[in-house]
């Protein structure tokens, strides 16, 4: 329910006051009264009263000074004024439109026309400020669309970039393949090859977080959950893990604290959740650093995390990790954060919070980052 309008009264006779003010409450307008113009000034800065009951004449300062000032100043151009002048007062009434007068009420005032000529100075005033209102939302969406084309511009030409990448090692491992195939030593085919599928992992990988996030943005994305051991999801992503560590030099070892309950999850997508998460904190994980995947039970659920000991993310990009296409404009800004589509950790997050889960990034410059996510039990 919207709060009763506040009227300021302003009149330098007690009794006009008074007077006003009995007929306000008496309808259940809360009431302010200012005695000349400058305290009125004055209260309407300090309390943004929704309409004025302005006396013309007043000592320090006019009433149709008080109305000029309120119409030259942004924040009061559009309030409210209806001005209480003497009953033949034209040549003021004229001056006072003039300045930007709502209405008049003529002395002694009458309480059916007060009360009819604020409500209807107050109903123009609330159509205005839904129209305002309106108008506001109207500029805040257009900065979005016009953020979102500058994003999704931004997204066409890394998509291309980050997607030309392992195509061309693919090809390139074909065409070696294809050159000098018959005579490779054993040894340097399966290193082709292997090259050549993580290379296809890695693609087939940016691909689905890019169709998976605009699925679950329209929620077309239907989970099929059963019931998944911890353990075991731990211990499969320790070994999706195992080439890029090694080829990384960088300790990876598992942490599964006590017990842990199943969860009811998706397992293609909480596998993809954690080698997301397991893929980006290798690859800014320095030779010598370590990455940890744990799991321990955290309620009636359990909590995944992944603990690496790299450069850290920079505090201000903290709160926006999860956000799409957040990938940092600089190498500077880019360490510790994924270095694809900028959507890995956004279909990260989505795929958590689709499960009922949380997820939340933790992170020291120089000391490294842990990300960690909820899944019921």
């Amino acid at each position: 329910m919207s709060q009763p309008s506040t009227i300021l009264v302003v009149d330098d006779d007690p009794r006009n006051t008074r007077l006003m003010e009995s007929i306000l409450k008496s309808s259940g307008y809360p009431v302010l009264s200012a005695h000349d113009g400058q305290e009125a000034l004055d209260k309407i800065a300090q309390h943004r009263p929704d309409a004025v009951l302005l006396d013309v004449m007043m000592p320090r300062m006019s009433g149709l000074e008080v109305c000029r000032k309120l119409r030259s100043q942004y924040e009061t151009r559009l309030l409210p004024i209806i001005m209480v002048t003497a009953l033949n007062a034209l040549e003021e009434k004229v001056q006072a439109l003039e300045l930007g007068a709502d209405d008049f009420l003529s002395k002694p005032v009458n309480r059916v026309e007060l009360l009819a000529k604020l409500h209807s100075i107050l109903r123009v005033k609330a159509l205005h400020d839904e129209v305002e209102e309106t108008r506001r939302q109207l500029e805040t969406k257009n900065r979005e669309l016009v953020r979102m084309e500058q994003l999704k511009e931004k997204l066409t030409q890394m998509v291309v970039h980050d997607l030309k990448n392992p195509l061309a090692g693919i090809m390139g491992n074909l065409q070696l393949l294809e050159l000098q195939g018959p005579g490779l030593p054993a040894d340097t085919f399966r290193q082709i090859l292997s090259r050549t599928q993580e290379s296809a992992r890695l693609l087939s990988s940016m691909i689905l977080n890019i169709l998976d996030v605009a699925r679950m943005e329209e929620e077309k994305l239907a989970l099929h959950r059963r019931p998944l051991h911890p353990e075991a999801l731990v211990e499969a992503c320790i070994r999706q893990g195992k080439g890029l560590s090694e080829k990384g030099e960088v300790d990876l070892r598992a942490a599964i604290q006590g017990p842990l309950p199943e969860v009811e999850a998706d397992p293609e997508l909480l596998a993809r959740v954690l080698g997301n998460l397991l893929t980006n904190a290798l690859k800014h994980t320095p030779p010598g650093g370590r990455v940890e995947v744990g799991a321990q039970a955290d309620g009636q659920g359990v909590r995944f995390w992944i603990r690496d000991t790299g450069k850290g993310i920079p505090s201000e990009l903290l709160p926006r990790v999860f956000d799409k296409f957040v990938v940092g404009p600089s190498e500077e800004e880019r360490e510790g954060l994924e270095t694809g589509t900028g959507l890995g950790l956004t279909f990260c997050k989505m795929a958590v919070e689709a499960h009922g889960g949380k997820i939340w990034v933790q992170s020291e410059r120089e000391l490294g980052s842990t990300f960690s996510f909820t899944l019921p039990g």
